[in-house]
């Protein structure tokens, strides 16, 4: 059976795009996701993945990506056979066989309050302060900060409007240092007061809205600059700063309003990553911790 995969392709894009469950990021990844199986598929000239292929192509996978990686190509790349299924006939999905990979417990990585301290230091550039700032203020998503606009900000009562994960809007306040980078960034773009300026919040050097690579980019370069042992991503900062919301005593519930996360469950994960701090103060308070 022939199959015109970049025209299937092109639809299968369409189809993603009205999924408003999806964020962009995971859209992306999701198109090189099947892309790259295209590719792989027409290096064998095999039409329609058989056996041998999709061993093969699992093997490739398995050698160079982390299960949670693998497990998300094989949920992109079923959801396109399946399309394929539904819309040209395909007897059955060749990869609808393959069960995601069990993922061990990883907790999130973050970083110490001296190690955000010395990454924003750093930082010489009104942009790239402002983008840190507000990524460590207020623990949104690279995506979600791509497509803020300046109107976006309230400076004058301290919170910025945040368009998450299948459209859904939320309000997340912002510290003043956040507020003051903001507005010092802003100013160098002869904005005085954002309420009105629909612009992209943050500009490329073309004057171009700056993508989620390019604020990749701008966090790795400082991270290098301010000579941190861990590697810094917008994630990290994610991480960072629902852990110290959580250690200075923030419960789940706002935190997880903050993060935009639709399950407890997946804000529960920062628990762990306190658990020495409670164990510390388990040792110190309670009366029965104590030997002897």
């Amino acid at each position: 059976m022939d199959l015109d995969y970049e025209a299937l392709l092109d639809r299968y894009a369409l189809v993603l795009l009205d999924n408003r469950g999806l964020s962009r990021e995971t859209y992306r990844a999701y198109l090189g996701d099947i892309r790259d199986l295209i590719a792989f598929i027409r290096e064998r000239h095999a039409g329609v993945p058989d056996r041998r292929t999709v061993r093969s192509y699992l093997l490739r996978l398995a050698s160079r990506y982390s299960r949670t990686s693998v497990n998300r190509k094989l949920s992109a790349i079923r959801g396109f056979f399946n399309f394929v299924m539904r819309t040209n006939g395909l007897p059955m999905n060749p990869f609808g066989h393959i069960r995601s990979l069990k993922e061990s417990l990883t907790l999130p990585k973050f970083l110490t309050h001296d190690e955000v301290f010395d990454l924003i230091d750093a930082v010489t550039d009104p942009r790239d302060r402002a983008i840190l700032e507000l990524l460590y203020s207020t623990g949104i998503r690279v995506g979600e900060a791509e497509i803020m606009k300046c109107c976006d900000v309230d400076v004058h009562r301290g919170f910025v409007l945040v368009t998450g994960k299948g459209s859904k809007q939320r309000r997340v306040p912002v510290g003043s240092r956040a507020l003051d980078a903001l507005r010092a960034y802003l100013r160098t773009r002869g904005i005085e007061d954002p309420i009105y300026c629909t612009e992209p919040m943050f500009l490329g050097k073309r004057g171009g809205p700056l993508g989620s690579r390019g604020m990749r980019r701008v966090i790795y370069r400082w991270s290098l600059q301010a000579a941190l042992a861990k590697r810094v991503s917008p994630h990290v900062l994610r991480h960072t700063f629902a852990s110290h919301l959580l250690d200075a005593g923030a419960d789940l519930r706002s935190i997880q309003e903050m993060l935009g996360h639709a399950s407890l469950s997946t804000t529960q994960r920062y628990t762990h990553l306190n658990l020495d701090k409670l164990m510390d103060v388990y040792d110190k308070a309670h009366p029965r911790a104590k030997e002897g």
